[in-house]
């Protein structure tokens, strides 16, 4: 449709509805925020406790450490899952954790995603690998929640193709629900928004027309979540 015809087509359905032709859409202005008293006087504690129980009710594993104990939990993920390989977030939070060093410590083979090498390659071995790590950028407590900013490095397929996908987060990124996170990346869009951002909740899930739910079936059916408490 040419813009001389998408402009009689509008036209035409002003004059049906009898009022003039409006052009531009001016957002309301909302002065209240009924949302708001859900997480009134929520402490930072109370917000984090309310995240893991959500987590813990979608079949999602999580550990509340300090940084130094990442290593040891990391260990008993990979042994208790039997994991053989990983691809990884090729992210500056992540090389400070040196989880390289303790993927080579069990013997695990990984990757980085490196988007300037050959992404056919790269997604086959995403598609095969037993695990994908990435670190979150948010949490929402409301509904257990994670944030993810994708883009260079950080590809998207690397939490969606693995059947085990591990989460890291700090605790202190944890916020109330969807508008706080709404306004933290509108903040951010003078700096520059990511190519995409994800929001994670739980393993993938889907149920048959009896209700019957299914886990792994478009994505991982495991997740483990790790806080940082520090």
């Amino acid at each position: 449709m040419s813009s001389a015809q998408q402009e009689a087509f509008l036209n035409r359905i002003a004059e049906k509805l009898g009022r003039p032709r409006r052009h531009g859409v001016v957002p309301p202005d909302w002065q209240e925020k009924p949302y708001a008293h859900l997480h009134a006087g929520m402490t930072q504690k109370e917000l984090i406790q309310q995240f893991v129980e959500n987590l813990s009710a979608m079949n999602t594993e999580v550990s509340r450490i300090p940084r130094a104990e990442i290593g040891k939990v990391l260990g008993d993920i990979l042994e208790t899952h039997g994991i053989q390989s990983a691809l990884l977030w090729d992210d500056e939070r992540l090389h400070q954790l040196e989880l390289t060093k303790h993927l080579e410590a069990k013997n695990v083979d990984y990757r980085f995603w490196d988007p300037r090498g050959d992404e056919l390659e790269l997604r086959d071995y995403a598609a095969n690998a037993d695990m994908g790590i990435t670190y979150a950028d948010m949490g929402l407590s409301e509904t257990g929640t994670v944030v993810l900013w994708n883009g260079g490095g950080r590809g998207r397929v690397v939490s969606l193709l693995p059947p085990f996908y591990l989460c890291i987060l700090p605790e202190d990124s944890i916020r109330p629900r969807l508008t706080e996170a709404t306004e933290a990346i509108h903040s951010q869009v003078p700096n520059g928004l990511p190519a995409c951002i994800n929001f994670i909740t739980g393993p993938s899930r889907t149920a048959d027309i009896e209700s019957d739910l299914a886990f792994g079936v478009h994505g991982p059916g495991k997740v483990h979540i790790i806080l940082l408490k520090d």
